[in-house]
């Protein structure tokens, strides 16, 4: 449907008559800013307009007796029309001769020609009018800086819309700044006027005549104006203009929250009548609040470039995200530290971003220890790049959860100390995966002392055979201790403890593993595994059997293992086994 037709509905108007200020329809002053103001116009006024632009077109220029809004609504339907048939000597004919017969329209005629000539890339047809008309004052660098001009190609602005965004006042804020969340603002805004329109229109009004009756209110009891007086009029385009900012703010405050900055605008009026309140609330707030609640969901997601901007900005937005992580974290560590880390990314350059790994190492300790140290050496990574060098130690509570002797505690403290030294990011995070190995210490064997114990060999045998000799002497005796039949399932507990020994009752040795420690002890803590596999089996265990029940029963205070096999021997570190005597 063209727009740009108009019904007569039947009805004309006498060319002789339309000259008399009488038979021009009435219709109160009011900034036009597109062709589509004629669609708010009542049906007399729009039959009106037909009959003025049809004799204007053929020379014919009526007075309208300060009626100026027909001329406006001409001349965006002139500069409309330009768009279709491209002839820019009629559109300059046309727009020449409306400046003369109604020279309110003159400044606007020149500067939206020139501003259509450039829209259609016609640079020199533009620069020739500004020569002609002298049009170089700061009007055309001033409009610039409007939202509508700023950003009419990129959002691919209707005339409407870009007049609407030229109206509002530019928040050159930080949020506003970053470009994706400009963007985001205005088409939100945008989508929310012509809501907020639509709810009017089915409550029998409309978004501008809901306005324009609050800056009536404001005019008269805020600045006591008179109606219809020159300060009267002004302050009504002023103060509509004003309302549509504070619209704007609203919207702007509802992609803050979805892009959680929680940074707010103040949103209050500087009208502070009850009055005006009350009004503002009723015909534009109540309207507005449920299309803002309704229509949020559409708000774009800010991208990866937006979300680290915002995150310098509010050094505490992190913690939005971190809660949702934690909150719906299902057991997999690994995600988890890689959404961590792809977190601290985004807050690179936030003077906060070490706190990000300090709390997610605190959360995982008690679901994955190693994932928690490792987002501990991150946490000391990014606290070395800030201003100031922390290394907040984590708690003890945590610590008791991760490092269960002071050796493991040690063992990673040595790791940070090394890493704070060096900053060698991958070597600190793959040594991380060694604190919880079980740590098999290699002990170095005189060879000399080996070789004593090879000449000492008969010697052993006759020890153990000393000890087979006893086995039946040892059937007589009343004991606690019952050999099992299938001797592979026998347990340490089944076996009765001494009533004295060479060693601490805290490991609660049985009488055999005290003589497998005496036997060591006696051939200098080193025995061939062929005769200690003859004395288990004497016993009636498995060798790996009897040295595991020992190696079980010690590891707890060791933190190893104490007998340990060394090519064809079972040796045991005189050291540890020291620690292992009553004291």
């Amino acid at each position: 449907m063209d727009n740009s037709i108009i019904d007569i509905t039947g009805e004309s108007y006498s060319l002789s008559n339309i000259s008399k200020p009488s038979n021009v329809p009435y219709w109160g002053h009011q900034y036009v800013y597109s062709y589509s103001e004629i669609n708010s116009a009542t049906s007399q006024q729009r039959v009106f307009y037909k009959t003025f632009k049809f004799n204007f077109l053929n020379g014919i220029y009526t007075d309208l007796d300060g009626n100026n809004n027909y001329a406006f609504v001409l001349l965006f339907d002139l500069l409309k029309e330009f768009d279709n048939h491209k002839n820019i000597a009629r559109l300059e004919k046309e727009l020449s001769e409306l400046k003369i017969n109604y020279p309110k329209t003159k400044t606007y005629s020149v500067s939206h020609f020139i501003k259509k000539l450039e829209q259609h890339d016609l640079r020199k047809d533009s620069e020739r009018i500004r020569i002609q008309e002298n049009y170089y004052d700061d009007y055309s660098g001033y409009d610039q800086l409007k939202l509508g001009f700023q950003f009419r190609v990129k959002l691919n602005l209707s005339d409407e819309d870009a007049v609407l965004l030229n109206n509002i006042w530019n928040p050159a804020n930080n949020f506003f700044n970053i470009e994706y969340c400009a963007v985001e603002i205005m088409k939100f805004y945008l989508s929310v006027i012509k809501r907020l329109d639509e709810r009017c229109t089915k409550d029998s009004s409309s978004l501008h005549e809901e306005l324009t009756t609050v800056a009536d209110i404001i005019a008269q009891k805020h600045y006591n104006y008179k109606p219809e007086s020159n300060n009267y009029k002004y302050s009504i385009e002023t103060v509509v203009n004003e309302l549509h900012s504070n619209i704007f703010k609203y919207c702007e405050n509802t992609v803050r929250e979805i892009f959680g900055h929680k940074r707010k605008l103040n949103v209050d009026l500087t009208y502070i009548s009850n009055a005006v309140k009350e009004q503002y609330n009723e015909r534009i707030l109540l309207r507005l609040n449920k299309i803002l609640q309704i229509y949020a969901p559409t708000i774009k997601e800010p991208d990866e470039k937006t979300d680290y901007e915002l995150n310098i900005q509010n050094t505490t937005r992190w913690k939005i995200k971190f809660d949702e992580l934690t909150s719906n974290f299902n057991q997999d560590s690994d995600t988890f530290i890689k959404q961590i880390i792809n977190l601290g990314y985004l807050n690179r350059d936030n003077p906060s971003v070490e706190n990000i790994f300090y709390d997610a190492s605190k959360f995982i300790a008690v679901h994955s220890k190693e994932a928690s140290l490792t987002l501990y050496v991150y946490y000391i990574h990014y606290d070395l790049k800030s201003v100031k060098f922390d290394q907040k130690p984590l708690g003890v509570t945590v610590q008791k959860i991760l490092f269960k002797n002071g050796d493991q505690f040690d063992d990673f403290q040595a790791i940070i100390n090394e890493f704070i030294q060096d900053k060698d990011l991958e070597k600190a995070l793959k040594a991380v995966n060694n604190v919880y190995t079980a740590k098999r210490k290699k002990i170095q064997l005189d060879r000399n002392a080996i070789q004593q114990v090879h000449e000492k060999h008969s010697g052993t045998v006759e020890l153990l055979n000393e000890y087979l000799r006893d086995e039946d002497e040892q059937e007589d005796l009343k004991t606690e201790s019952v050999i099992n039949p299938e001797p592979e399932r026998q347990t340490v507990s089944e076996c009765s403890t001494a009533d004295t020994s060479l060693y601490d009752s805290l490991f609660n040795f049985t009488k055999i593993q005290q003589d497998v420690l005496d036997s060591f002890s006696k051939a200098n803590f080193s025995v061939l595994q062929a005769d200690f596999e003859t004395f288990a089996k004497s016993k009636g265990m498995f060798k790996n059997q009897l040295i595991e029940s020992i190696n079980e029963i010690c590891y707890e205070t060791l933190d190893d293992v104490l007998i340990e096999e060394e090519d064809d021997f079972y040796i045991i570190n005189e050291n540890y086994y020291n620690r292992i005597l009553a004291k």
